[in-house]
């Protein structure tokens, strides 16, 4: 049964690593028939004390082109034969049939950037027992990258998320399931996305709080270094810092 308390407290420390089963990554990153590149993530990660991941199998960077069902379980499985049992799992997608496909395979958290408002998808992790990270969405926005209107971004996001924590327990999802995130980089602007990380501390509440602003441009408006940027987020409380494994 996963419980998002006792996981964190199984983690040597609150990093998960980015592993991006693609050929477009915004960071150009992807690992997508590239074995060898796979296992050097796997090696990096071990000499950092990183043990948990997450798989993402389409790129959802700005103005990404959707891929098909289809070819994001090829491309899960294929990671899966090269998956290493030494790791712990996330799958980022919000498609749930590739989801349940993770989750049957030893994945162990659906990390839902589309806001996890798909039924099907809450169906799933509730069938599995599955962890769910919900990310931010603007309930205004119809596509993840739409940009929309704040009156006040950290009370607007404050308000958004838990209205969404909401709905996912009415689900039936179960409260040490959930973890959220602040969406940095989805439908915000550069400005909107720094004011966030830099005031990250008030998102610290009842639900484990997931960070990931690594490699995004905004974050050269804050002007401090990586390191600076990782150290603020854990001294704010922050549960998990999504970061790429390799520099």
């Amino acid at each position: 049964m996963f419980s998002w308390n006792s996981f964190l407290k199984s983690l040597p420390n609150k990093i998960l690593g980015v592993l991006n089963v693609t050929d477009d990554s915004f960071t150009g990153d992807g690992i997508l028939g590239k074995i060898n590149t796979v296992h050097q993530i796997y090696e990096s990660a071990e000499k950092k004390d990183i043990k948990f991941l997450d798989i993402g199998c389409m790129s959802t960077k700005p103005n990404f082109s959707p891929i098909s069902t289809k070819e994001e379980i090829f491309r899960l499985n294929s990671f899966l034969e090269i998956k290493n049992e030494n790791f712990n799992y996330s799958i980022d997608s919000f498609n749930p049939v590739v989801a349940e496909k993770a989750l049957e395979n030893g994945f162990s958290v659906v990390n839902d950037i589309s806001g996890a408002t798909n039924s099907e998808m809450l169906r799933t992790v509730k069938n599995y027992s599955a962890g769910l990270i919900i990310v931010h969405r603007n309930p205004n926005s119809s596509f993840i990258h739409d940009k929309v209107e704040y009156k006040n971004i950290i009370n607007d996001v404050k308000n958004d998320l838990r209205q969404q924590i909401k709905d996912v327990l009415a689900s039936g999802v179960r409260k040490e399931k959930i973890a959220i995130d602040l969406g940095l980089g989805f439908g915000k602007t550069m400005e909107q996305s720094a004011i966030l990380l830099e005031s990250v501390g008030q998102f610290v509440f009842e639900y484990p709080l997931v960070v990931g602003y690594s490699k995004k441009k905004f974050t050269k408006l804050l002007k401090v270094s990586d390191d600076e940027l990782l150290n603020h987020c854990q001294k704010e409380g922050v549960s998990l810092v999504r970061l790429h494994v390799v520099d």
